[in-house]
Formats: C-alpha cells, sequence, structure tokens
C-alpha cells in the first residue's frame, strides 16, 4: 500500500473489518474528504457506545480512498478492543521491584516510562495483566494501565496516564505488531523532537512518488506545504508535515502530521496525509480530543493564538539550506516482507537499547480474520506535551544538554 504494509489486500481486510465492526459498536465509517478542500482521501468511523477516555470517532487516512477508510475501521476495531472488560481479564499486583524482578523480564522499571514527577511507594502494588515476549513466547506481567485506554475500573496510582502508542492492528498477528513497533518507533524520535528540535526543511522539488501528489493536491488546494525531516538513533526516515493557511486567522491555521516508516515514501505518505487527517478531524468536529487547544486560548486573548500560530509558522518554515529528500534514509531495499520490515524495525530498536519486544492480544473474536495487539518495548520512549512519561534514556538525554536554556525548556 502506500502508507502501510498489509498481507491481505485491501479489498480482503475491508470486508473483515466490515464484518466485524457491528459487533464492537461501529455503527458507521464515513467519507469525510469532502468537507474539506484538498481531496487528501480521510475517512471517519463512529462508536456511539466508547467508554469515557476513549474516542467515540476515529480517523484513517491514505493517498486512496480505500486506504483511508480501512485505515478508519481499523482504528476504531483497535479502540474497541482496548477497552477494559473485566470478566475477560484475570489482574495480578505487582511492586515495581516485582515487575522489574520477573523471570524473564529484560528491563527495569524506568524502562517503561512512568509519568514525569509521578512517585510510587516501593511496596506499592500495581494491576498487571499477562504480556509475551515475542521472541519467545515466555509470559511477562506487565502494568495493565500501559494495555488498556481507558484504564479506570481499579483504584490505584496513575503511572502512565491513557495513551494508544503501539495499540495495533492486522490481518495477522505479524502485521499488526508490525505495525505497532514502527509507531512505537515514531513516538520515540517525537519525544526527542520536542526537547530539542533538529529537523531539517526538505526541498518539495525533489520530492517524488506518492508523496509527491499528496503535495501537489495540497498546494493546489492554496495550502502551503512544509515537509521536515529528522535524523533519528533508529537510521529510519522520519517526516513531520505541516499544512498552512496563507492566514493566521484562519480556523485551522497549521494542520501537524508525522511519520516514520522503512520506506522513505510510506514514512512522508503517513505524515502528509496525517496532516489533512488532523485538518479535518478539526474541520468536522468530530474528535473527542481535539477541544483542548480551543480551551486553552479562550483563557487567553485573540491576539495570543494569533501569535502563537505566527511564531510556530515561522519556526516550521526556517531553513536556509533546505535537504534534498534523496539524502533522506530510505530502507526500502529492505521491505521484501512484512517479516523483514519487522526484523529491521527490531534490530533499530534493540541498536538503542530496547532489550525486549512484548505484546498483549487484545483480539475480540478469534474468528474474524483480524488480529488487535498492544505492543510494548521497554526503553523506547513516549514523550507528549500532554502525556509526559520518560524513561532512561530521555534522563539522561536531557542531563546531557549544554545549554541551561534547554534544560529551563524541558523543566
Amino acid at each position: 500500500m502506500t502508507s502501510s504494509l498489509r498481507a491481505s489486500s485491501l479489498e480482503e481486510t475491508l470486508a473483515k473489518a466490515r464484518a466485524v465492526a457491528p459487533r464492537l459498536g461501529i455503527t458507521r465509517v464515513t467519507d469525510t474528504t469532502w468537507l474539506d478542500r484538498i481531496g487528501i482521501p480521510v475517512f471517519a468511523s463512529i462508536r456511539p457506545s466508547a467508554r469515557r477516555g476513549s474516542l467515540c470517532v476515529n480517523a484513517g487516512k491514505g493517498l486512496r480512498p480505500a486506504e483511508a477508510q480501512v485505515g478508519a475501521y481499523m482504528e476504531a476495531i483497535e479502540f474497541a478492543a482496548a477497552e477494559f472488560v473485566s470478566d475477560k481479564w484475570g489482574i495480578s499486583f505487582l511492586t515495581p521491584a516485582e515487575i522489574a524482578g520477573q523471570e524473564f523480564a529484560k528491563f527495569d522499571f524506568i524502562d517503561l516510562c512512568p509519568l514525569l514527577g509521578r512517585r510510587i511507594s516501593p511496596d506499592q502494588r500495581i494491576p498487571c495483566v499477562p504480556a509475551a515476549d515475542f521472541a519467545t513466547g515466555e509470559q511477562v506481567m506487565v502494568p495493565a494501565e500501559l494495555v488498556f485506554t481507558p484504564f479506570r475500573e481499579i483504584d490505584g496510582p496513575r503511572l502512565f496516564g491513557s495513551s494508544s502508542n503501539g495499540l495495533s492492528s492486522g490481518n495477522t498477528h505479524l502485521e499488526a505488531v508490525v505495525h505497532g513497533l514502527a509507531e512505537l518507533l515514531e513516538r520515540d524520535v517525537h519525544a526527542f523532537h520536542l526537547l530539542r528540535d533538529s529537523s531539517r526543511l526538505v526541498d518539495l522539488d525533489s520530492v517524488t512518488g506518492h508523496a509527491a501528489e499528496l503535495v501537489r493536491l495540497a498546494q493546489a488546494a492554496d495550502l502551503q506545504v512544509v515537509l521536515r525531516s529528522t535524523s533519528n538513533a533508529f537510521g529510519l526516515p522520519f517526516f513531520q508535515a505541516y499544512l498552512l493557511e496563507q492566514e493566521d486567522t484562519a480556523p485551522v491555521a497549521i494542520a501537524f502530521g508525522a511519520g516514520l516508516h522503512a520506506g522513505r515514501d510510506i514514512a512522508a505518505v503517513r505524515a502528509i496525509a496525517e496532516a489533512a487527517q488532523s485538518r479535518l478531524s478539526h474541520i468536522h468536529g468530530g474528535r473527542d480530543d481535539i477541544v483542548d487547544r480551543h480551551d486553552y486560548f479562550e483563557r487567553e486573548t485573540a491576539e495570543a493564538e494569533e501569535s502563537a500560530t505566527a511564531r510556530l509558522r515561522a519556526k516550521v518554515s526556517a531553513g536556509d539550506d533546505p535537504l534534498d529528500m534523496g539524502e533522506v534514509d530510505d530502507l526500502s531495499v529492505r521491505m521484501d516482507s512484512i517479516e523483514s520490515v519487522g526484523q529491521l524495525l527490531w534490530e533499530r530498536a534493540a541498536g538503542v537499547g530496547a532489550r525486549q519486544l512484548l505484546t498483549v492480544d487484545l483480539t475480540p473474536f478469534p474468528d474474524a480474520g483480524l488480529h488487535v495487539v498492544r505492543v510494548i518495548a521497554p526503553g523506547l520512549e513516549s514523550f507528549q506535551h500532554d502525556l509526559q512519561r520518560v524513561g532512561r534514556r530521555l534522563v539522561e538525554h536531557t542531563a546531557g544538554q549544554s545549554s541551561e536554556s534547554e534544560k529551563e525548556a524541558v523543566v
């Protein structure tokens, strides 16, 4: 596909998803592309029964309408499967030392990236569920909060917050794991980017392939397209895409998307298409998680929002020496199978110190031909503005920064 890897065709995947959707409360998947003027395909899925803390509306994007439609179905299926159901799961309670001290665990508790500043007593027992070591199948107990979203049913300290990072689906278990691992790597790169922006502007004239098609669509809609690339510890192509209106006062003046993949073109397509998806999520107003920005600036002035937009526009557009797209790492030559891509991604994760890949099977209906997993790779970072989780590598990175102003910015 242009934006992902699948073990089955789009038609086969869509047929499976359509059959599963009603059983999970997904009532409708609709084309929202026409609500915007760009023409980059975006679909929205509707699940009215979603629990508080999850999402009632999910989205999918891609170069082709069928990819966006499948993406919307699959994301809704993932979120439905990730809701905690007490009678399906046995909960065990372990202390942080017991979690890290398990026979088959290959990580320290900090490698799970707890929330910044969150404290826990050494004898505090944390609700856990079993995960499987992807390489050996050996059982390792992991905090339930890292598996389910939301996880509110059991009293106790909130150490990790609610996140969909590593939540993924596929036609096979392996396909789902590869998608989840790619997302973990993407969020890791973005975490370091938030602390120190080392990205470079990409020369749009050098962009080719499917990504160039998306650039042309956005530019034809009178939007400025900004594509930036960040070198990273994994040596994998990682892009950030921004779609900018001409005026800072526009309702959706700047939309953002990110993408990482072994294939350079796929990574760029994912970033640009996600930016288009972000625009549409605000335009149709269906997402539960888009009100934070509105609420923040409602407490400020209109000038403050416009000023913030102008500063962001100037920052993301800056670059005196644009990068040629051909200079960005591209490992698509190693993409001869989903297995090879999975092996490549795991090699790169292990190269920064991630020693174990854990999976929790969340597949709701084993007979449906679709698999849902939560992928956990202790040692990979997951820091976001609104969910500030920090692990060992990010702590060491922060401690090693030479600039006092950078340290203050982190704090």
